[in-house]
Formats: C-alpha cells, sequence, structure tokens
C-alpha cells in the first residue's frame, strides 16, 4: 500500500491510499475526507440526535394517547430541550467513540422501554404511571395480568415499534456519520449553557400566564396540582415525570385560591330559613388552631374551613340512624350492568332504592385505589401518588370514614372484605387505618378455587357468616368479578350463555356476563338478611371504583349507549345504588351528584356527627348547589357546564342563571388542593383532637 499526500484545490492536504492486489496487479486509489470535515458532521448530527430522538417518541406517545400534536407543541418542544441535550453531553464523554456510543444506545433504550411502557400504561388505565408506582410497585401490580398486557401491547404495536426507530437509526448510522466522538470542553459548556437558556425561556413562557384562573393555564398546569395526562399533553412525557418528582421531593406549591363571596354566579349557600335545620359541622376553634399554627399551608387550610359554606340536616337525617351497613365498591359497575333481565337484583334495588340519576363517578389517576379512595373519604385523591398508601403508611386519621364512625357509634362488627390478593394496592393497610379488621385472599378469605378473577358470589358465600348474627355490623365489600378484559376473564367465561344472544359483541357480553355474578352476590346477601330478620334495618349502597374503561378498545361504551359517548362528561355517568328493605318507594334523585358526595350524604343519613366544612364531598340533600369536578377540572354546576379542554361552557336549556367561570374554575381548583391539604399534613387529626372542640 502506498501512501501519498497532494493538494486539492482548495489547498487542503488529502491523503491518498493506493492498494495493489497481487495477483491480478490492480491499482486502485481512494481518498479520505479531513478528519476537519468528520469531526464537524458528526458534531451536528450528535447534537440533532437526541433532541429529535426524544421529541419523535414524544409525538408517538401523544398519538397513541389521542393526544394532540399541535396543543402545548411549543412547549414541548422547548421542555425537550434540556433533558436531551443532557443525554448528548453524557453521551460524549469518553475519549472511545465505541464507548460513547454505546453509552448513547443505552440510553436511547431506556427511554424506548420507558415511553413504551407508558404507551401500554396508558392504553390500559387511562393515564400515566408516576414515581410513587413504580416505588410501590403499584406497575407491576396493576399490570399483572398477562393477557392484559398482550392485549394492550398488540393495540398499539405500530406506536410501539415507532418509538424504537430512534435505536435503529443509532445502529445503522450513528458510525457512519462518525456520532458521539469525545466532546471538547466548549462544546460541553455550549450545550449545557443553550440547554439552560432555553429552559429558562421555557419557565419565564409559563409564568406570564400566571395571572390566569384557568386551571389548564400552564402556570396552574406547571406548578398546581400534578394533572398527569394534562401536563403530559401540553408539556410532554420527561417535564410532567420531572414535575412529579419535584413534589414527591419537595412538596406541592400550590395554594388555596381566595374567592370573591359576593359573586351572584358562586354556589349558593344552604336554605337556612327551616329553624328545624342545623349546619353539620362540629364546633370547632379554628382561630385557635391558626394561631397556634406555624405552617402556612395549614394556617391557609383552617381559614378556608372556618369560612366554608356547610350542608345542613334534611328530610334524609337518620332516616337509617341504627341501620345495619353494606357499602360495596363494585370494579367495573356502570348503569349499562343495571338490567330487567340480566341482573334483576341490581334493577330491583335501583327501581325500589333511591335512584341517583345524575351520579358521575370522575376516573382519578390510580385506577381502583383512587377510586375507593374517593368513595370512603369524601375527599378528591392527591395526584401523582396513591393516596390511600400514602394514608396508611403516614397513619392519617379519617374520622368521617364509616369504618371509623362504625366503630365510634358502638358496631358490634367493622368488617371488609376483598376476593383478589389481599395486599394489592398495600389494601390491608388502608382498610385497618380507616377502622376495617379485613380478609382477603392469602389473608382469611379462601374461595377453594384459583381463578382471574375470583367470584363475587363465593366471596359473599364465604364471609356473610361472619357477621349476619352480629347485633350491628359495618361491611365493606371491594369486588372483583368485573374486572377487565372480558375476553379472558374467567367469570365472564362462566356466565356467557347469558348472554350469547345479545346483540352486542363479544367484549361487551363479556362486561355484562361479568355483572351478573355481581347481581348473584347481591342476591344471596339479601336474601341472607332477610332469612335472619336483617334486611329492613340494614342499608345496602353500592358504586363503583370506575367507569369499564377496558371497553374503551372496542368502543363498548358507545355499543352499550347506542350512540358516540362524550368522552369529557358522558363516560363518568354512572349508577349509584342505594336502598334499604325498609324503603316504601323509590325516590326519584336529580341532583347531579359524584363519588365524593356518598360518604357525607350516608353520613347524614346514618346520624353521624360529621363536619361537613372539611370534606371535598357534600351531602347531596343538604342544601349546597351541586358541583361536580372531575380530573381533567372540567365540572358540572347546577346551571351548566365546563368543558376544561375546549374552555367551552354550556349552560343547561331550563337555567335561570350562568355561572361565573372564573369563580368556579377557583372552586375547582380548591377542592383539589384542600384534599391534597388535608392527606399531606394529617389536618384531621390536627382539627378534631379534643382541645380544639369547643365545649371539650
Amino acid at each position: 500500500m502506498d501512501n501519498k499526500k497532494h493538494d486539492d484545490s482548495n489547498g487542503q492536504n488529502i491523503v491518498r491510499r493506493s492498494h495493489f492486489i497481487k495477483s491480478d496487479k490492480i491499482n486502485f486509489t481512494y481518498y479520505e475526507m479531513p478528519e476537519k470535515n468528520n469531526k464537524s458532521k458528526g458534531s451536528l448530527s450528535t447534537a440533532l440526535y437526541f433532541p429529535i430522538a426524544v421529541l419523535f417518541m414524544e409525538f408517538i406517545l401523544k398519538l397513541s394517547s389521542g393526544f394532540s400534536i399541535l396543543d402545548g407543541l411549543w412547549f414541548t418542544l422547548i421542555f425537550t430541550v434540556f433533558p436531551s441535550f443532557v443525554f448528548t453531553v453524557i453521551s460524549s464523554i469518553f475519549k472511545s467513540e465505541r464507548i460513547n456510543r454505546g453509552i448513547a444506545f443505552g440510553v436511547s433504550v431506556c427511554l424506548s422501554i420507558y415511553y413504551n411502557t407508558q404507551v401500554v400504561y396508558y392504553n390500559v388505565f387511562g393515564t400515566f404511571f408516576v414515581v410513587s408506582s413504580i416505588s410501590n410497585g403499584g406497575a407491576g401490580q396493576a399490570l399483572n395480568s398477562v393477557d392484559m398486557i398482550m392485549t394492550a401491547i398488540k393495540s398499539r404495536i405500530v406506536f410501539i415499534i415507532l418509538i424504537f426507530l430512534p435505536i435503529i437509526f443509532l445502529v445503522i448510522f450513528s458510525k457512519r456519520l462518525n456520532m458521539f466522538y469525545k466532546s471538547s470542553r466548549r462544546e460541553k459548556i455550549l450545550f449545557i449553557s443553550s440547554a439552560v437558556c432555553v429552559q429558562i425561556i421555557g419557565v419565564s413562557l409559563v409564568n406570564f400566564t400566571a395571572e390566569s384562573k384557568d386551571a389548564k393555564s400552564p402556570y396552574n398546569l406547571y406548578y398546581g396540582e400534578l394533572q398527569q395526562n394534562t401536563v403530559c399533553e401540553r408539556f410532554g412525557l420527561l417535564t410532567m415525570q420531572r414535575l412529579d418528582m419535584s413534589r414527591l421531593l419537595f412538596g406541592a406549591s400550590s395554594k388555596i385560591v381566595k374567592i370573591d363571596s359576593g359573586s351572584d354566579a358562586l354556589p349558593a349557600t344552604a336554605d337556612t330559613t327551616d329553624k328545624k335545620k342545623t349546619p353539620n359541622i362540629i364546633d370547632t376553634d379554628f382561630k385557635k388552631l391558626s394561631d397556634n399554627e406555624d405552617s402556612e399551608e395549614l394556617k391557609s387550610l383552617y381559614e378556608y374551613f372556618s369560612e366554608n359554606t356547610p350542608s345542613y340536616t334534611n328530610e334524609y337525617t337518620g332516616c337509617f340512624d341504627g341501620y345495619n351497613i353494606i357499602f360495596i365498591t363494585a370494579e367495573s359497575f356502570s348503569q349499562y350492568a343495571v338490567d330487567k333481565e340480566l341482573t334483576p337484583t341490581l334493577y330491583k334495588l335501583y327501581s325500589e332504592g333511591f335512584q341517583f340519576d345524575n351520579y358521575y363517578l370522575p376516573a382519578w389517576g390510580v385506577s381502583t385505589t383512587d377510586g375507593e379512595y374517593a368513595n370512603l373519604t369524601g375527599l378528591i385523591p392527591k395526584s401523582g401518588v396513591w393516596s390511600f398508601s400514602q394514608s396508611a403508611e403516614q397513619n392519617i386519621n379519617f374520622p368521617f370514614s364509616l369504618g371509623e364512625q362504625s366503630r365510634n357509634n358502638g358496631y358490634e362488627k367493622v368488617l371488609a372484605y376483598h376476593n383478589h390478593t389481599y395486599d394489592y394496592y398495600d389494601r390491608d393497610e388502608y382498610l385497618k387505618n380507616i377502622g376495617y379488621d379485613y380478609k382477603a385472599i392469602g389473608k382469611g378469605l379462601d374461595l377453594g378455587e384459583n381463578v382471574w378473577p375470583n367470584s363475587d358470589l363465593k366471596m359473599m358465600q364465604n364471609t356473610v357468616d361472619d357477621y349476619i348474627t352480629a347485633d350491628s355490623f359495618s361491611v365493606y365489600y371491594m369486588t372483583v368479578s368485573g374486572h377487565g378484559g372480558y375476553s379472558y376473564n374467567t367469570i365472564s367465561e362462566r356466565n356467557a350463555e347469558l348472554v350469547k344472544n345479545l346483540d352486542y359483541s363479544d367484549e361487551v357480553k363479556g362486561y355484562l356476563a361479568a355483572n351478573i355474578e355481581l347481581d348473584r352476590a347481591i342476591e344471596y346477601l339479601i336474601n341472607r338478611l332477610e332469612k335472619a330478620d336483617k334486611l329492613d334495618n340494614t342499608v345496602i349502597c353500592i358504586t363503583s371504583d370506575h367507569y369499564p374503561y377496558s371497553l374503551d378498545e372496542f368502543n363498548g361504551l358507545d355499543e352499550l349507549a347506542g350512540h358516540k359517548v362524550d368522552t369529557v362528561f358522558e363516560r363518568y355517568k354512572n349508577s349509584w345504588l342505594l336502598w334499604s328493605g325498609s324503603m316504601e318507594k323509590p325516590v326519584s334523585v336529580k341532583t347531579y351528584c359524584s363519588s365524593i358526595d356518598v360518604l357525607p350524604t350516608m353520613l347524614n343519613m346514618l346520624g353521624f356527627e360529621y363536619d361537613s366544612r372539611t370534606l371535598s364531598g357534600t351531602d347531596v340533600f343538604g342544601g349546597k348547589d351541586p358541583f361536580v369536578v372531575f380530573a381533567d377540572r372540567s365540572w358540572i354546576s347546577q346551571n351548566g357546564m365546563y368543558n376544561s379542554n375546549s374552555g367551552e361552557y354550556t349552560a343547561f336549556k331550563n337555567s335561570e342563571n350562568k355561572d361565573d367561570i372564573d369563580a368556579l374554575n377557583s372552586k375547582c381548583s380548591n377542592m383539589f388542593t384542600v384534599s391534597r391539604m388535608i392527606l399531606d399534613n394529617n389536618a384531621y387529626e390536627k382539627i378534631f383532637s379534643c382541645e380544639h372542640i369547643k365545649g371539650q
């Protein structure tokens, strides 16, 4: 081989390499590009790779989740720069390009797996998992069904493959483009300083919207209670994860917003003209609490409670005084599962009991356990954590839970049951924390078969004897037979013959078949109560943890509704069954209400003492105007509904008044903030200790 130098037309030295193939004595020559040009090309491709790759993954995630790419496009672009340039610097530290490319490859693989895991998780649960889900083992627990995972993967396979494209590009082109050489100190400084400057610009643009009352303004999304899905859509997944970690490490910075109490558009106070009506409050010295408190957050909370309008006693106060209590959170239950022919017992409870025709069940961040939290505490779950798990870990006091209230009011048996693994979602810890003695699979409950999901009927058959002979009992059930997906649900298969002739898809048939098992469980319970002469003094309350979201992939709700279901409001319309054998006629309830209203309504009906000012929900009959809030900060008042996604307000046809949008947006935000403050500060423990109760 012969190496020589010669000048090109630009005067640059180019190395000529001549090779001779001895057998044919053929001479050929090729020319290498100068190292300076190679480095320049490599510098550009190195600088662009991670910003483009991360942005590409963000856009694919948005498409997979049904988000708008244009909505929040600029913030996603801006906030992608900082992490992308950090990845770039990490991948150009060593002298060896091979090592640097290996680091870049490893980072790319981790990012692809992370984004794809979120794609699958969102497809199953309608939200993204956060740090607390990982630290609690939640992501693994939530996706413990191989069939559920495979169904989600198959339905999103195109998006999953696309997210891996940056890795394929890296493997094919990184060496050819001379990518990830050791960058100079100057280049590192340039990368980091550019990233910091762009980040500062992004935060400045966010702060520019600080005066906005819109719960979805950039400022409120960035600094307020974490709205996982919306933050991901507006700012990107990596930014959502960063904000989540920031809240875990440093706490939330959201504050209670002062609202003009003179606004005519605010929900009216309860009617107190009837002297027989008294406020449902515990006479607490909030001023004394505030004077002795150093925390500004707690001071603001005490002020909020002291000024908050209470609900009042009413015609249903104490109507179930002294009754036994059966409270059921039914997995994926909905109004579509109530059918005169298929589920006659559920239909009996609706047709003879309280008929809440405008009841909504918002979907919160952590699927089933957040649904339970809303049902059992009357509070909105805190975003970014497992609220019930946090409450158990920190021994948070919930004095108004039915478990604690039942114990305080002398109930002989206060029990809870679940026909799945006992420690799923830390259920064994948080149910104990709110006053229940608990049994489940692996903890005192044996249903005689190892199937998924287990039978609600068998759970009822194996538990009623624990309390049916007691003088008084308060029992909580979390069922599981209605769990999706219904193509591999054991209970759906067991009852398949009963739905085979229905004009629905197989997945919808499976959903209805699964709820037949719940109906049989309630039928068995009622028969046992009747035989024990306990039916007339027992109240049965049934609601759900969330709507049947596993049907979303198959347009199942549209099938059941017979039309395209609105995904902002109608999707969350549900059924709340409240019935007792002593009821002589049904009660039609048109008031708008939601799952956080269940507990205060029950407390009033049972005649239990509680402070209505300190719950996010309200007694449906307590005189306060209705206000239903959703996880995305949309809401429904007595006058109309507000879509936070579009900013559109729709007044009801017969409404005489129009709402003050800004005032009710602030009210909505406050409900989330106050619920979070109660959990983070163990506020009930501080408020309702004897020294702060007047007269004690």
